[in-house]
């Protein structure tokens, strides 16, 4: 029903001939088009309806071995009826037409020698005959297969159709290779020629709903069937029949094959490397690898074009539609597909393709132990990872792995599949390939390096025990190692890792040498790390992370990837040594700019985007968080748990409290860690759980970050729970509790000795101290905040104080509206709304004047613009800008053009001070 709806015009035109020969005017009507296109389906349709009217219907459907039998046309119409018994000497066989019915019965029609007057006379006198009783229906279903005899007939009959009620009904396949095509046109030009149009997605839909309906096929998108067939019935028809997920039909694999065959070897073979060569299915191409030149080309294309197997687009080749691509692959043996498939991988090559136009082909081709297949498969496999394209990469370093014997793959291959594998969903498998790899891997260092990456897997999927067997194996592994052999990225990785989950030994690292070596500057960077963990020894903590650095020395070792120098990065950042900090993370996102990573750009910029939280310049830290949690979102987790937690306390920090909530999942399965690393995961977890009032949930999740602190004795620079707690429980009436909790806060803080943190915990004291004592905590606090740079915390701790002042006296009440306004104008500037809207309530509240708080030009700009000049004021191109943003390049400067106005500024260097009202969101003059 669906196909008939849409073939309603044809249907029409059918109806108009069968009135027309039932009106005593015969004509003839021709639907021409590609295979598959419903001709023969509206012959057929046609036929029933005829004989429903009244109609004498005669058919005949030529096959392509017609031609090979003289005069098919008669014997077809006019069999049946002698058949049938029609009597001799009567009509439609008396008079001239007798002598046929006799040679009807005979064996060949060919039993005398007619000529061709002679049988058109006989013919007509027929067929004259039998319309003169009943109108009259003559149908030929393919007549581009009739032999030349029966053409000729058809156009001598098509031409004195008018004295008679007969109507003709042609279909012609376009694109057949056939006889006396001349005669063909002829006839056309005497027709009425339809050319039904395919299937549009509606019609496509119609069709997959009945199906679905009347043959249990599962439900397929219309738009994707009509995209593969282009809305071809049969080939919509046969989809639909084989079903979803069940390949090409053989029908349609059987269907195209045959045509191919009619079309010639050369229009075969060029079809087949079309279907192969796919995107790279230039005519250049084409014509080499099928060893003629562009100019023979020409005629198997033309062929191809016609029969509507491919098409031609700015000097290249394409099937015609998708699912033709499968069907010519398909119908190829597995030795043929491969041998074409590594034929255009070596021309490929030769012609300078990129390692994964190649790499496509080479996956296709049947293993032959080959290293360079297995190299280059490599190379194109880690190319897509770096690309963001997982599926791609494990496809090709799984066909890297089947390249060779299992006896002879190679550890590095099987750890990359592996890896590839797991960032495309399919842990499984990833796994199974690690076990091989660990079997084989050559060294402990290697052993360490893989498991480590198991645990950093299985962690990342929530298999937390699984993940702190494999760290501790990993550990064991380098315990065995020789001196020395921990020089490998992937081994001090495991090193690491194993030592921040309590496995490793971490014990003699302050003894660590001078010695200017990549060993040594780990060791620096763990025993920095270890002293921050332990929250003393902060001065010491950051010459070791500054030695660990070694200016450049670390990051040109590790680069932008290595867990050594993040370790030492954040050290400087806990040390609020944040200009050191920043300076080494600057130069990380540049150097993954660099080598074009983007894992690598992610993680800088998240870890960057940490102090930039950490300094309270939130804007900076959004924009630098985005990058990781883009590629997070398609399965990266090297540290993706950091761009989570940074990117939940930039959110509360800005008031945005429903984009907060939204990552609260992503923190609790990062939190389920069970182990020190879950601390801090957890930790945001609770502050996300108290900007939505529910305080209970909130402490639960502080003591749990506290219990997984385990035997550290805390340094709130890294999970600030107790400072967090103290809001939550006297906001739930449990004052004793909190003040006790923030008498705790300030005394591991002045052991730490951060200012940031010293300054947060007494902040935290005052909100459950008397005001006087309150009072004298934030004036500590604030000086705190002004020696660490910390801008945020010191906006808040002087809307704090500001608070308590303006209920004091006329001197103390005028300081706390000045440091109101103070903290009202840093809210305004850095564009943080919950910050302007506390310091504008208090100063109302207390009768003095606020202006509109949309009146500053920045909080004008609409968030995408936000986002936009944020960026362009931190340095990046807008390129850069759209590639982070996922948006076009003009995107990108027509949102710099209306903040231009907004900020009236007229260029990128004026963009800093409008915005920030300093010297910048990277600079350090105000830390």
């Amino acid at each position: 029903m669906g196909g008939l709806i849409e073939r309603a015009a044809e249907l029409s035109a059918v109806g108009e001939l069968l009135a027309h020969v039932v009106g005593g005017s015969g004509r003839t009507l021709l639907i021409s088009g590609p295979a598959g296109i419903g001709r023969s389906a509206l012959a057929a349709h046609a036929e029933p309806a005829a004989r429903a009217a009244g109609f004498t219907v005669l058919a005949s459907r030529p096959t392509p071995v017609s031609p090979a039998l003289e005069h098919a046309l008669v014997r077809d119409w006019l069999g049946p009826l002698v058949r049938a018994g029609q009597r001799y000497a009567s009509p439609p066989f008396d008079g001239p037409a007798a002598a046929l019915a006799t040679a009807l019965a005979g064996p060949s029609t060919t039993q005398r020698d007619w000529s061709l007057a002679t049988l058109d006379h006989a013919l007509t006198w027929a067929l004259q005959g039998l319309a003169s009783s009943r109108p009259l229906l003559l149908v030929v279903d393919d007549v581009q297969w009739l032999d030349v005899a029966s053409l000729q007939l058809l156009d001598l009959l098509s031409a004195r159709l008018g004295s008679m009620a007969a109507g003709l009904l042609l279909t012609l396949r376009r694109g057949e290779p056939g006889r006396s095509s001349d005669i063909v046109d002829r006839i056309a030009t005497r027709a009425t020629v339809l050319e039904p149009a395919p299937f549009t997605v509606a019609g496509v839909d119609r069709l997959r709903r009945e199906a679905g309906m009347t043959a249990g096929v599962a439900a397929v998108p219309a738009e994707e069937l009509h995209r593969l067939t282009g809305g071809i019935p049969f080939l919509v028809h046969g989809s639909l029949r084989g079903g979803p997920g069940e390949g090409v039909p053989r029908e349609v694999v059987e269907w195209l094959r045959e045509r191919l065959v009619r079309l010639g070897p050369t229009a075969d073979r060029v079809a087949r490397t079309v279907a192969v060569l796919g995107a790279d299915a230039h005519l250049d191409a084409v014509a080499d690898l099928v060893g003629l030149s562009v100019a023979e080309l020409a005629d198997p294309l033309e062929r191809l074009t016609d029969a509507d197997v491919l098409t031609i687009e700015m000097w290249r080749a394409r099937p015609a539609y998708p699912l033709l691509t499968d069907a010519i692959l398909s119908g190829l043996a597995a030795s043929e597909r491969s041998d074409l498939h590594r034929d255009a991988a070596t021309y490929l090559g030769d012609t300078g393709a990129g390692a994964l136009s190649v790499a496509e082909h080479l996956v296709h081709t049947l293993p032959g132990e080959d290293p360079a297949v297995v190299e280059l498969l490599r190379r194109a496999g880690e190319e897509a990872l770096e690309s963001g394209m997982p599926d791609v990469a494990a496809r090709l370093l799984v066909r890297a792995v089947a390249e060779t014997r299992p006896d002879d793959t190679a550890w590095e291959v099987l750890a990359r599949a592996a890896m590839a594998q797991l960032l495309w969903g399919k842990p499984t498998e990833a796994f199974a390939l690690w076990d091989r790899a660990v079997e084989r891997a050559p060294g402990a260092s290697s052993r360490a390096a893989l498991l480590t990456r198991v645990g950093d897997a299985r962690a990342a999927l929530g298999r937390w025990p699984d993940s702190a067997e494999a760290y501790r194996q990993a550990a064991s592994a380098l315990a065995d190692a020789p001196a020395g052999d921990t020089s490998g990225l992937s081994a001090r990785r495991a090193l690491v890792r194993a030592w921040c989950d309590g496995v490793g030994a971490g014990e003699g690292l302050e003894q660590t040498s001078e010695d200017d070596t990549h060993t040594n500057r780990l060791q620096s960077a763990l025993a920095a790390f270890e002293l921050a963990v332990r929250g003393s020894g902060r001065v010491r903590a950051r010459e070791l992370a500054r030695r660990a650095l070694a200016g450049d020395a670390l990051l040109t070792e590790e680069a932008c990837g290595g867990p050594g120098f993040y370790t030492a990065a954040a050290v400087l950042s806990w040390a609020d040594a944040h200009a050191e900090s920043l300076r080494a993370l600057n130069a990380a996102v540049k150097d993954a700019h660099q080598r074009g990573s983007v894992p690598g750009i992610a993680t800088a910029s998240c870890w960057r985007g940490l102090v930039h939280f950490r300094q309270g310049r939130l804007r900076q830290a959004t924009g630098d968080f985005l990058p990781a949690l883009s590629l997070r979102a398609e399965g990266w987790s090297e540290f993706g748990e950091s761009a989570v937690v940074g990117a939940a306390l930039t959110h509360v920090a800005l008031g945005q409290h429903d984009a907060a909530l939204a990552l609260e999942p992503a923190l609790r399965a990062s939190a389920a860690h069970g182990h020190f690393l879950g601390a801090l995961p957890l930790a945001a977890a609770g502050l996300v759980r108290a900007s939505h009032g529910d305080h209970e949930q909130a402490v639960r999740d502080f003591r749990r970050a506290a219990r997984l602190m385990g035997a550290h004795p805390d340094n709130g620079s890294i999970v600030e729970w107790r400072e967090f707690s103290v809001w939550s429980l006297k906001a739930l009436g449990r004052c004793d509790e909190a003040l006790a909790t923030a008498e705790e806060a300030v005394h591991h803080a002045r052991r730490w000795g951060a200012p940031r943190a010293l300054g947060f915990a007494l902040r935290a004291l005052a909100q459950v101290t008397p005001r006087d004592q309150a009072i004298e905590l934030l004036r500590e606090a604030i000086g705190w905040f002004d020696e660490g740079g910390s801008v945020d915390y010191h906006a808040r701790a002087c809307t704090d104080l500001g608070r308590l002042l303006l209920t004091g006296g006329a001197e103390e009440r005028t300081e706390g509206v000045a440091l109101l306004r103070q903290a009202l104008a840093y809210g305004r500037v850095r564009h943080v709304p919950s910050a302007v809207l506390r310091a504008t309530r208090l100063l109302v509240r207390a009768g003095e004047e606020v202006s509109d708080p949309t009146a500053d030009p920045a909080a004008s700009l609409t968030p995408g613009e936000r986002r936009v000049v944020d960026l362009a004021a931190a340095g990046h191109t807008n390129r850069e800008i759209a590639q982070r943003l996922s948006v076009t390049v003009k995107a990108v400067e027509w949102h710099l053009s209306h903040a231009y106005r907004k900020l009236d500024v007229s260029s990128r260097s004026e963009l800093t001070a409008a915005l920030y009202g300093d010297s910048g969101p990277s600079s350090s003059s105000a830390m």
